[in-house]
């Protein structure tokens, strides 16, 4: 348990607590005791850059063209941004659905300016409302948008998959090897919707298309850097309306939002599933999915929050090794 919520052997508390045999009754409130020691930022720094792949950030430095608003302290409020809002949710045991409607963000001057936020002074991260904007909940956080690009241009395919990787908790197959791969036209002749399009003509890409492409329009209006854009670099307007495998359609990134927000069982089963992955050190096996399911069950009977989802993972069988 110290090593999944502290990233550190256990403290003498803990040792006490085993040798005496008391640990596992008293499970619930080291949960809590621990959570709220600044030893657990290590679990929030480290699950986070883990689920959302935020260590790629930096790795591909952006292209020229965004060099001018690119530097390493905006990468690393981009950062902070969204570790520290998993930390708001976690502290004040929050709604998972907090991380997909949520109408504010944790900004210092920098960041706020790269969103086009006036207002906002100093290089200390603070809680800014997004009311108004075009932001809000994670999918609007630089940090994502980032890490789901390559610094150069972004791709709706790499996106979606992106989406619902880390999202919605499904990962699609990979491409059959005979169809070509989608590159940007550099002559600006076809849009890559255009390219798309014909890759769903092919029945054997028509089906992951159509639940990749849509997610990775929804955040076509966002660059290879999060900064927000209504046309491509020829000039062409950015369509970012599709519509979802159920039927649902959207116009806007805040109306995809909103989408995301009411499938949010979907959601809590991805994060439940990442949490318990990261807690368990290895990749969930079928023998696992019914204790996820007592967890939802639980999670849900309760209307818990985020704290209460990592106290039911701590508390599962594959956790405690029964």
């Amino acid at each position: 348990m110290s090593y999944f919520l502290w990233s550190s052997p256990p403290d003498e508390t803990l040792l006490k607590l085993a040798a005496a045999g008391k640990l596992q009754p008293g499970l619930s409130a080291q949960v809590t005791r621990m959570l709220a020691d600044p030893r657990s930022d290590r679990f929030v720094r480290h699950f986070v850059r883990r689920w959302l792949d935020l260590d790629n950030i930096g790795t591909m430095p952006p292209s020229e063209d965004f060099l001018e608003y690119y530097r390493d302290n905006l990468e690393t409020a981009m950062r902070k941004e969204t570790e520290t809002f998993f930390r708001h949710v976690l502290d004040n045991n929050l709604s998972l659905r907090e991380f997909l409607d949520a109408d504010y963000s944790f900004l210092n001057r920098e960041l706020a300016l790269h969103y086009g936020i006036e207002g906002v002074e100093g290089n200390k991260l603070q809680r800014v409302s997004l009311k108004g904007s075009r932001r809000g909940g994670l999918p609007g956080h630089g940090a994502f948008l980032t890490a789901s690009a390559n610094g150069v241009d972004t791709s709706p395919v790499v996106r979606g998959i992106y989406v619902l990787e880390k999202l919605l908790g499904y990962t699609p197959p990979p491409p059959p090897p005979d169809v070509p791969a989608i590159e940007p036209d550099i002559r600006g002749a076809v849009t890559i919707r255009e390219q798309l399009l014909k890759h769903r003509e092919s029945a054997t890409c028509a089906e992951c298309h159509r639940k990749i492409d849509p997610l990775g329009f929804a955040l076509e209006n966002f660059d290879a850097i999060g900064g927000w854009r209504d046309e491509y670099e020829k000039k062409n307007p950015i369509d970012s309306a599709g519509k979802l495998p159920r039927g649902d359609s959207f116009r806007t990134f805040p109306e995809f939002r909103k989408l995301l927000a009411d499938r949010q069982d979907q959601f809590s089963r991805c994060l439940s599933e990442k949490l318990m992955t990261y807690a368990l050190g290895r990749e969930l096996e079928i023998g696992d999915r019914p204790s996820i399911d007592e967890i939802l069950a639980e999670l849900d009977g309760k209307k818990g929050g985020l704290r209460e989802l990592i106290r039911l993972v701590v508390l599962s069988k594959p956790f405690l090794g029964n």
